[in-house]
């Protein structure tokens, strides 16, 4: 429950509901993503594939509201690459993130790389 609440801290976002048992949780999605030696290459290819499912579903949401309620405002030239890597670079955060779905925090490190700015500042 810490490492929630200091992902929530950390964030600016409420931390989500606990995932159910048998679900890929952030620290697992990192360490597919991270993944070296021989299966190096199949835990890659899966960590690109669910930040791909869970990026276009989170981009499908995001289109279903008004732009002011928008959390998440990807340049249109962003790439599957520049995804997966602001995944990554957020991946300081998964070991404190237990409990924590892979899609929760797919969305937490979307929002952090690419927040939207309203007029007066802030999100």
């Amino acid at each position: 429950m810490l490492g929630l609440l200091l992902l929530s801290l950390v964030t600016g976002s409420a931390a989500p509901p606990p995932t159910l048992s048998g679900f890929v949780d952030a620290a697992k999605l990192m360490s597919m993503c991270k993944a070296d030696g021989p299966d190096a290459e199949a835990g890659q290819a899966i960590c690109t594939g669910y930040v791909i499912g869970a990026v276009d579903e989170l981009m499908a949401q995001q289109a279903r509201r008004d732009g002011s309620r928008r959390t998440i405002c990807p340049p249109k030239s962003m790439t599957v690459n520049d995804v997966v890597a602001a995944v990554v670079k957020y991946s300081r955060f998964a070991a404190t993130a237990q409990g924590i779905g892979a899609a929760s925090f797919v969305r937490f490190a979307m929002e952090d790389a690419y927040p939207c700015h309203v007029r007066g500042g802030g999100r």
